[in-house]
């Protein structure tokens, strides 16, 4: 029986998937709510023109990726060196050659050119890793002056947002510095549709018909219907309902959000949309000498490219005409938005004149298209609504989502590709792990609570405090005997140390290299380190039965898959792993597999990543992890610790999350525990002066008492967030809360007026808020100057 796939929208991704499960005997049907196929990457006729909504060009450094593209489409290509530039000046007539290089940096006017080369020789890649926003990346990237030249005002205009409000995350992708003036991608292979960038796709559809799968335009998927994990059925908007089997599989390449809102739930990610005006130009070429698409920041300026379609398409050429397509970004609801057609064209008309690529009596007609979802919104905090959406999403077992807008991550046709051809992959190889429709890693739910032998760890709960032993043993055995004493005498809940065969957790090749959580000045290496700190098989046995007859939990992080044996031989009752291991996907499987708890640093991570690795727990059937939050500097400085991770990592991901604190002292880990981290882990040492890598940033154990007691009574400090007057409060409301009071003596029957009231303290007469009640009332007996008013006295 034929496996079938549901896929919803008819874009690059949902095409090209469609396309290769075809090849692998599945059954397809596309659904699309647009009238035509390609979204983005679509080229229609427009009078005398072919134009496209970008355009769009095909590139790649994979050389299987071209093999594949020149052997499949080879004679829709068109090759050439494709270039662009910044476009600025009052008279918008200063070009500037893009991608940045040292080469177009000498010609700038000589005072600029001197002030960026010095800020690029000061530019630091620590500061990079430490930029919380895509202007504090470039700033650290390439200096103050060429950000602002080339790094503030486009990318406002493209994405809607100051630099201040957008994630460093992506600076890296689309900023880069050469040596030399060269095309946009050099040292790649690159092409231009031959007919537009759309050809490519208009040819993948007949090959999608010829193969017996079915497109429907015009008919989007309009609700689902689930019951529990599973997709049961697909709403058509024209009334139709499609039956989902549980071995079938949905592939959603439509945007997250309305995937979200189709099963139910709100996701409050968006996206930037392209409104593409089309100009058709009475002369051969409107812009200038081998340029192919111009970049305008000018605020003032409705739109922030211009590309030429003859210059990359040759076969779409008219004789003496050109057309030119302006590209305006814009958001759902905004004023671009709001605009009608016409008023839009008549503006972007009027500011492409001013740029003086054409005149106004060369212009032929114009054109207007609206694309609504095209770039992801990347917001600095965006990766916590993508991880919960994506969260949800993963519950069901048979779907699946792809693509710039499925995935909400901006991609290049190269990537499109490439990720669908790893979905068809996993979904038929027949030896991956993924290849049941019903994925491994959405069968289990993550628990909230967790359990340590015998000890609930959650919100709710007292935090767990470890003391991270670690290699502050410094090999010595009876030095690891005594971290155990000491932790006992702190009262924490479990101590834990470090399991690892230095051979397989090091190269012995590398020399002089830090460790991370070495002291500088250290003249091993990093082999000779961890072979001196190491611990034997047989010192584990004495520590765990050591640690068990003083009544305290042991525990140990292992480094490698041999590490894991080793504990589970000695009985370790739950794991931790470090932050460098949270990629280490076969490490992760492995410890998962004991089915016993972890706990995971996240040190160096992003939410894909820390998703990623829950996912490899979840498919092993365990739901016991435990996420620490953790800042890998050795030692760190508070001021970079970013405590609210804590709440992010809980919202995202719905587990106990808890604090690895690697500054000195124990004030940050107490703030942890204030906003909510259900666990804590301090390396702990007998000696902040001995020698050794971790120390210095150490807590010794009278400082491990203080932070054991904050544990103990940080729930009842928080207190359960319900306003009222503390029992301890009544004597200070009586003391100093204020009343109304008898001003001057008040005869009984008097009229009380206003002026006779006085409002002072100590309690006791009517509080201030009934003034007005008791101004104008007579007094039903004699009230003494400077004494209270009560409700009897009126």
């Amino acid at each position: 029986m034929k496996r079938k796939a549901y896929i919803l929208g008819a874009g690059v991704s949902g095409l090209v998937t469609a396309w290769k499960l075809l090849e692998r005997g599945w059954e397809v049907e596309i659904f699309e709510k647009e009238p035509f196929i390609a979204g983005m990457s679509r080229t229609w006729r427009w009078g005398d023109f072919l134009v496209d909504v970008g355009p769009h060009l095909f590139h790649t450094p994979d050389p299987q990726m071209a093999e594949f593209w020149e052997s499949e489409f080879g004679d829709l290509f068109v090759k050439d060196d494709y270039r662009c530039c910044n476009v600025k000046g009052k008279n918008f007539d200063e070009y500037y050659p893009y991608p940045l290089s040292y080469e177009s940096i000498a010609k700038y006017p000589k005072e600029v050119a001197r002030r960026v080369i010095t800020e690029l020789e000061q530019a630091n890649a620590l500061d990079r890793t430490k930029a919380r926003s895509y202007k504090e990346y470039i700033r650290a990237l390439v200096g103050p002056t060429l950000q602002e030249m080339f790094f503030e005002r486009y990318p406002k205009k493209v994405w809607g947002l100051s630099t201040d409000e957008m994630t460093p995350l992506w600076a890296p992708k689309r900023v880069e510095l050469r040596q030399k003036d060269t095309a946009f991608y050099h040292g790649q292979w690159n092409a231009a549709g031959k007919f537009g960038t759309g050809c490519v796709y208009d040819e993948i559809q007949k090959r999608i018909v010829k193969l017996g799968g079915k497109i429907h335009l015009s008919e989007p998927v309009v609700g689902v219907t689930t019951k529990g994990h599973e997709i049961l059925e697909l709403k058509l908007k024209n009334g139709r309902n499609l039956s989902v089997g549980t071995q079938d599989v949905v592939i959603s390449t439509i945007p997250i959000n309305v995937m979200s809102q189709l099963l139910g739930f709100a996701c409050p990610l968006t996206f930037r949309g392209i409104i593409s005006v089309f100009i058709a130009i009475n002369k051969e070429y409107a812009i200038p000498d081998k340029l192919h698409w111009l970049y305008y920041d000018a605020p003032e300026l409705i739109f922030n490219r211009i590309s030429e379609q003859k210059k990359l398409s040759r076969d779409t050429a008219v004789p003496g005409k050109t057309c030119v397509t302006l590209e305006i970004a814009y958001s759902k609801d905004d004023e671009l938005d709001r605009q009608s057609d016409q008023a839009l064209v008549d503006r972007a008309l009027n500011d492409f004149l001013k740029t003086g690529l054409a005149k106004k009596e060369e212009i032929l007609a114009t054109s207007i298209h609206r694309q609504s979802a095209v770039y992801p919104l990347l917001r600095k905090d965006y990766q916590h609504d993508l991880a919960n959406a994506q969260s949800r999403l993963g519950e069901y077992n048979q779907l699946y989502t792809i693509g710039t807008t499925g995935e909400f991550s901006y991609a290049d046709s190269q990537i499109l590709f490439q990720k669908a051809f790893d979905l068809v992959d996993i979904l038929t190889n027949q030896y991956s792990d993924f290849s049941q429709v019903k994925r491994k890693q959405n069968v289990t739910k993550l628990n909230e609570v967790v359990e340590l032998a015998g000890r609930a760890v959650g919100d709710g709960h007292k935090p767990f405090i470890i003391a991270e032993a670690g290699l502050n043993h410094n090999g010595s055995l009876e030095m690891a005997l005594r971290l155990i004493d000491k932790a006992v005498e702190a009262g924490v809940d479990a101590v834990k140390f470090q399991t690892y065969q230095s051979a397989n957790r090091i190269s012995g090749k590398v020399k002089k290299m830090k460790y991370a959580e070495t002291v500088i000045g250290t003249e091993e290496t990093l082999l000779e380190m961890f072979q001196r700190h190491e611990l034997k098989k047989e010192d584990h046995v004495h520590l765990f039965d050591y640690a068990k007859n003083k009544g305290i939990l042991i525990f140990s992080t292992p480094f490698d898959e041999g590490s894991v044996e080793l504990l589970e031989s000695v009985g370790t009752p739950f794991y931790k792993l470090a932050s460098f291991d949270l990629v280490n996907i076969p490490l992760l499987k492995k410890v998962a597999s004991t089915k016993k708890p972890l706990i995971l640093s996240t040190g160096m991570s992003t939410i894909g990543q820390i998703e990623e690795a829950l996912e490899a727990v979840k498919s092993e059937g365990n739901a016991n992890v435990i996420l620490l939050h953790c800042v890998s500097s050795y030692p760190a400085a508070p001021e970079s610790m970013n405590l609210r991770v804590i709440e992010t990592l809980k919202k995202s991901f719905r587990v106990p999350v808890g604090f690895s604190d690697h500054t000195l002292g124990v004030t940050v880990s107490q703030l942890a525990m204030a906003i909510g981290a259900n666990a804590i882990e301090r390396h702990f040492t007998l000696d902040r002066m001995l020698e050794g890598p971790d120390h210095v940033f150490s807590s010794e154990p009278e400082e491990m008492k203080v932070l054991v007691r904050t544990a103990g009574q940080i729930n009842q400090i928080l207190g359960d967030g319900v306003k009222r007057i503390q029992p301890n409060e009544y004597d200070t409301i009586n003391a100093q809360r204020k009343s109304l009071y008898a001003k001057v003596p008040i005869a009984k029957g008097q009229i009380i007026e206003r002026d006779a009231i006085a409002i002072k303290g100590p309690g006791g007469g009517l509080q201030p808020v009934y003034l007005d009640i008791v101004a104008g009332r007579p007094a039903r007996h004699a009230i003494e100057a400077d004494f209270p008013i009560t409700w009897e006295d009126i």
